[in-house]
């Protein structure tokens, strides 16, 4: 009786994990951009774009994966020109020297969240996908910038956990963005 009782309560355990509630995310990356300060006082205009096909990045998994989802709360391209803008000050742009003003347009390209169970085991693969167009009176330097993660867990992770292991994936891959240096060459050789 008492196995009975052990197996039928690590069934229902079991099952009470595979139903997992949607999540809604604030995305707040953080630039720490590191390498010379480039800038040299040049003005910037940043503009973002947003390309995601929608504001949810994806599922958590589970029994009812099609609405066990994981969606932006915020507004996305606001939340990565506070950080484009702040990673640039950081670089030097200040506005303060006669060269001609840099146009940066940072396009948001992808940004995904993936969630299986393996052996009792959460993983969590995660992706984000920028472009950055660089233009100074019409010379143009383009640069895509990918950065992918896996994180395992031994629980599903909650939303602070979530939100963590995508504004790190986000933030990492604008740091790599900004701190290019072949970005960093395009703006020395044009004054």
């Amino acid at each position: 009786m008492s196995r009975l009782l052990i197996a039928t309560l690590a069934s229902l355990a079991l099952l009470s994990g595979c139903a997992l509630s949607p999540q809604v995310v604030n995305i707040t990356p953080q630039a720490t951009v590191s390498g010379p300060a480039y800038g040299q006082g040049r003005g910037v205009n940043v503009t973002v774009i947003d390309k995601l096909p929608s504001r949810t990045l994806g599922s958590r998994g589970g029994v009812y994966s099609e609405t066990s989802t994981i969606t932006i709360n915020n507004d996305l391209a606001a939340a990565v020109q506070i950080t484009a803008e702040h990673a640039l000050q950081q670089l030097g742009f200040s506005n303060t020297s006669s060269a001609t003003p840099a146009d940066i347009t940072i396009s948001i390209e992808a940004l995904t969240y993936d969630s299986h169970v393996k052996s009792l085991i959460y993983h969590v693969d995660v992706e984000a996908m920028v472009k950055v167009t660089t233009n100074i009176n019409g010379s143009i330097h383009e640069g895509n910038y990918r950065t992918q993660g896996s994180h395992q867990f031994g629980q599903a992770p909650d939303e602070g956990k979530n939100a963590d292991v995508i504004n790190k994936l986000l933030s990492d891959t604008l740091d790599r963005a900004f701190s290019d240096m072949n970005l960093a060459k395009f703006m020395l050789q044009n004054p």
